[in-house]
């Protein structure tokens, strides 16, 4: 079998050669703690080779946000943080140097839209046909940005007209994410506007979500229709810890017939697999969305009171990806080999379940312990026993010497000793609202 192959049939309950290997991906601090574990550059620059996980593939360039981009604007400069306004026509604040890349924090001010006339105003710069959305452009990742990890901002990569036949013919799964209705319309209103405005004005509301809804069926209509996507992720995290962030008759209201659409569209272009992904507690979400408009969930954060084999037992046919919980994997191989072996006993009793990390490895996670979880989550993969097998370390003995393991109290230390300057293209802008 193909990894897509694979990795359809385990998710949609079929027969399967071995589970597939997929683990959970590093975010830029943990590889930067892991270099001082003993991963060589070479090692991280071909870590999804040298982890021997399998290819997935995306489709080229789709920008789902604002075209043209809000300018951005430095308000305020102060102890290594600024007060700016985002590309989205956001007003937040941020550290202009992040101690932990890939696990940032962000402090949101101001959002854009308050008022119908507010969202009217916005509404021109989504256009769903816009050739920035899915051609490559010269002010692409050019463009400085306080912006951590280049969140929300369309990076230019291929045309998806380039990789039709990579994609079509490949043996790499065709992934696509997309950002959904909920996270989109608090992207444009802020969590607290977005939360007020279910109840002061629930008729912009459904107008924003129809807007949304027939934005992203118009511009994915060409690509889907030439393109073999397998898997599509719908964007959301809408739960906390306990709970969703909206009550489930309110999803019934506002997502649901708008998600009944998005998914038949899915379906109707040959995606075979359509999850939701929702940090938090998914209980509620679950009980409104699947199996009519979603086919299953991931990350399935352990800390948010979730429990893959409940979800498994009680919505049959449910597809689940995640479930690992990362804060078991801080600790040695024993406690991390618990976790591991309970999770994949549960996706050997239900099926149509891949364990991975249940979010982005964070920095916290010692690198030999993740190897070891890797080479374990192979073994399983391909039937080994849950009680006896053993990893064989391979990968660890691949790696240099440890010189350091990550501190969080020393990295936030010396981090705070740093001042960071602004970049030269942000000092400019940053002028030019002076002079304005």
């Amino acid at each position: 079998m193909t990894s897509r192959e694979r990795y359809i049939a385990c998710l949609q309950g079929r027969p399967v050669d071995h589970g597939p290997h997929l683990f959970g991906w590093p975010r830029a601090s943990t590889f930067a703690a892991w270099r001082k574990q003993g991963l060589s550059q070479g090692q991280q620059d071909g870590f999804h080779d040298f982890i021997g996980a399998d290819p997935v593939t995306g489709i080229g360039k789709l920008n789902f946000g604002p075209v043209p981009r809000f300018p951005i604007e430095i308000l305020k400069v102060k102890d290594g943080k600024a007060i700016w306004i985002d590309e989205w026509g956001v007003k937040r604040l941020d550290a202009i140097s992040q101690a932990t890349p890939g696990f940032a924090t962000r402090t949101y001010l101001e959002f854009p839209i308050k008022t119908s006339a507010d969202f009217h105003a916005m509404m021109p710069r989504y256009s769903p046909v816009s050739l920035k959305r899915f051609e490559p452009q010269p002010e692409d990742n050019r463009t400085a940005t306080l912006n951590p990890d280049w969140y929300r901002i369309g990076q230019a990569t291929v045309s998806w007209r380039d990789r039709k036949t990579l994609c079509n013919a490949g043996e790499a799964l065709v992934a696509l994410g997309v950002p959904g209705l909920y996270w989109t319309a608090r992207d444009w209103c802020g969590f607290e506007g977005l939360s007020e405005m279910f109840y002061d004005n629930p008729r912009l509301v459904h107008e924003m979500m129809d807007f949304w809804t027939d934005f992203l069926l118009e511009m994915l209509d060409e690509p889907l229709s030439q393109i073999k996507v397998d898997k599509v992720t719908l964007n959301e995290d809408m739960a906390y810890k306990t709970a969703a962030m909206l009550s489930p008759a309110m999803m019934r209201e506002f997502m649901l017939p708008r998600y009944k659409r998005i998914y038949s569209f899915l379906k109707s272009k040959g995606v075979d697999v359509v999850l939701m992904d929702s940090d938090g507690h998914n209980s509620q979400i679950l009980d409104v969305f699947y199996p009519i408009a979603i086919d299953g969930i991931e990350p399935m954060e352990i800390a948010a009171c979730n429990d893959p084999a409940e979800y498994l037992g009680k919505h049959n046919g449910i597809a689940i990806e995640g479930g690992i919980d990362k804060r078991e994997l801080r600790f040695d191989k024993a406690r991390a080999r618990q976790e591991v072996v309970k999770r994949y006993a549960a996706a050997r009793q239900f099926g149509r379940y891949i364990p991975t990390v249940d979010h982005g490895v964070p920095p916290d996670v010692p690198l030999r312990t993740y190897l070891h979880m890797v080479e374990l989550l192979k073994g399983l993969a391909r039937g080994e026993d849950l009680n006896t097998y053993e990893p064989p370390c391979e990968l660890e003995c691949q790696l240099g010497p440890t010189q350091e393991m990550f501190d969080p109290i020393k990295t936030l230390a010396e981090h705070n000793e740093e001042e960071a300057p602004l970049p030269p293209e942000l000092l400019a802008a940053m002028r030019g609202n002076r002079g304005q």
